[in-house]
């Protein structure tokens, strides 16, 4: 069954920090995030990701996943969340967090964007990856939107739904509606990073995607040059306190959405004056 959404209020911009509504309340309203902690949840991300990178985009070869669940060597060492709309159940969203692992060696542990991506950036930006500790570091990939979702999106293009043109409006309402999954699957990374300790995010993202993060006042520390990593992308690498203590300065509205209320804040994080 398709997504649906019943986003009132037509003309609110979730971008703009004037809004009289809570971003909070309308994304929790609509939408909930599911940290994957079972087989069942997981295969659910799995599915989601199969429809998205084999059958819409083509990243990946349908026919090395029989079971219709597309996964990687990677998986084993991730964590996975998924987003739900409330009112049909369905998953519309997905991302997953590449972590060190138990490597007995976690230095010698490697990351998807790895070689291809890191010697792109600037000198700064690799020396400071070079002095993180792997087991504190994780990688921000396989960000996906359901097919359903991104036809209502209008957005087939982009495995994320995101382009300079998103905005969804659904048959009831006008509320744009990208912006919210957006945040909520940025929610999601940040409950897994607390809960495996995880102080720095390296990921590559599509231009569009970084830009509507940044107008949420979702910046990262360092952002490399435009290059081709499945579809022309940008690798990026912060931080996570001190992008969270951006947005706090920046949109304390976006801020309250993704940590909840301060709920997952990772370390060193500034905590907001009361």
């Amino acid at each position: 069954m398709p997504a649906h959404s019943s986003f009132h209020n037509e003309g609110q911009d979730p971008t703009s920090s004037s809004g009289t509504e809570n971003l909070s309340d309308i994304f929790t309203s609509f939408f909930e995030i599911e940290v994957a902690t079972t087989e069942e949840l997981t295969n659910k991300v799995f599915e989601l990701r199969y429809q998205v990178y084999c059958i819409d985009r083509a990243f990946e070869n349908p026919g090395q996943f029989p079971d219709k669940r597309e996964h990687d060597a990677y998986d084993p060492r991730s964590a996975h969340a998924l987003i739900r709309h409330r009112r049909t159940g369905d998953s519309i969203a997905v991302v997953r967090l590449v972590l060190a692992g138990d490597n007995p060696n976690p230095e010698q542990s490697d990351f998807p964007m790895g070689g291809q991506c890191i010697h792109r950036m600037s000198q700064q930006a690799q020396d400071t990856i070079a002095a993180t500790p792997r087991q504190h570091m994780a990688e921000i990939s396989r960000m996906a939107v359901s097919r359903e979702f991104r036809r209502r999106l209008n957005e087939y293009e982009s495995p994320t739904g995101v382009t300079d043109q998103s905005s969804y409006a659904d048959a009831e309402g006008g509320r744009r509606a990208m912006p919210y999954i957006s945040l909520g699957l940025f929610a999601a990374i940040l409950r897994m990073s607390v809960k495996h300790d995880i102080t720095h995010w390296m990921a590559v993202m599509e231009p569009a995607q970084l830009r509507l993060l940044k107008r949420f006042g979702v910046e990262f520390g360092h952002v490399g040059p435009l290059m081709e990593f499945h579809g022309l992308r940008r690798p990026a690498f912060t931080e996570a306190a001190s992008l969270i203590d951006g947005i706090l300065q920046r949109r304390p509205d976006v801020w309250e959405l993704i940590t909840e209320s301060g709920r997952y804040l990772p370390p060193h994080t500034r905590k907001p004056v009361k």
